[in-house]
């Protein structure tokens, strides 16, 4: 059996709306955090930074991701970089290895299956017309020729080669540099984990649907929510509301297993000193024989609910049971 994946703190990671929005997106539309070279020469994250904003460092937000287990690894590749300047975008030329021209032609050997005659590709030419140029056949389909072999041929001194010399350009300064002086690097394309799609799944997508159905019940809604307490503490919530002097504390819990006793012990700590009129806590996929037993005693109304896809008509039922007559 696959262990369960990490137990996250959805309220103090997702308390960013940006960053819900961005793992909203790679859930939703099935994307991934892939690399990209900018004009700059560096390797950019264009999701992110479109989501994200251009002023936050991106790479930090992907660390943290990682330690937290929220995104993974997909691939990686290697690309050239200057050892210089840093950039990963160089121009990449044939030289030639006697008199350093920088300006070549490539060259296929073709043999003509038929005859066997082997030649340069471009003696095939015949008015526009393949034919060969040994037995005069002309040349109908592509399976009658194959490839032996390709040479580059420099157009200075006609020296021809099977191994050319690759040079790599700059594009800052110019300068040039060889695959003995060019540094590798890895960069690195992100999915999210497949061990924390359920829970992400319901933080990300569950709460923005309580939050919905409040607001067409006439609430005033935050999602996520910092709610000061009679303490003056400062208490984070997946969705708080307000409408006609009533509120309602809302808290989505996730596990592997069914949620203990200590999901309800850490709402009503909260709820104790926001003092809201219904507290209500969504465990998915279910609540333990413990958890319920404390639901009365500690005034928190426990919605369960197996994946997550009825959470909304189940937690609007509650509300409606426990609202206050006019």
């Amino acid at each position: 059996m696959q262990a369960p994946g990490p137990r996250i703190d959805a309220t103090r990671l997702y308390s960013d709306p940006n960053t819900r929005e961005l793992l909203r997106r790679m859930l939703t539309e099935n994307l991934l955090l892939e690399p990209k070279i900018g004009p700059d020469g560096k390797a950019h994250y264009p999701l992110a930074d479109e989501v994200l904003g251009l002023e936050v460092d991106v790479n930090g937000w992907v660390r943290e991701m990682l330690e937290q287990a929220i995104l993974r690894k997909a691939s990686s590749r290697e690309v050239v970089m200057c050892p210089v300047h840093l950039r990963a975008d160089p121009m990449v030329m044939v030289e030639c290895v006697k008199c350093r021209s920088k300006v070549s032609s490539k060259r296929s050997l073709i043999e003509h299956v038929y005859c066997g005659y082997i030649g340069d590709d471009s003696r095939f030419d015949k008015d526009g017309t393949l034919q060969c140029p040994n037995c005069g056949r002309p040349v109908k389909t592509q399976g009658e020729l194959r490839v032996s072999g390709v040479w580059y041929e420099c157009q200075n001194c006609l020296s021809k080669t099977s191994s050319p010399k690759l040079v790599f350009i700059c594009k800052e300064g110019n300068h040039e540099f060889t695959s003995a002086d060019l540094t590798l690097v890895n960069i690195d394309t992100y999915e999210v984990n497949e061990r924390v799609l359920v829970e992400l799944r319901n933080t990300l997508l569950l709460d923005p649907e309580l939050a919905a159905m409040l607001t067409e019940m006439g609430y005033e809604v935050s999602a996520p929510a910092k709610v000061q307490g009679q303490s003056g503490s400062v208490h984070s919530l997946d969705v708080y509301a307000k409408k006609d002097g009533e509120t309602v504390a809302l808290q989505v819990a996730v596990d592997s297993k069914p949620v203990d006793a200590s999901a309800v012990i850490a709402f009503f700590a909260k709820t104790f000193d926001i003092k809201p009129n219904r507290s209500v806590l969504v465990t998915i996929p279910a609540a333990s024989e413990e958890a319920k037993r404390l639901e009365a005693g500690y005034g928190v109304s426990v919605v369960e609910d197996f994946d997550g896809s009825g959470a909304v008509k189940k937690v609007k039922a509650v509300i409606e049971a426990t609202a206050r007559p006019r």
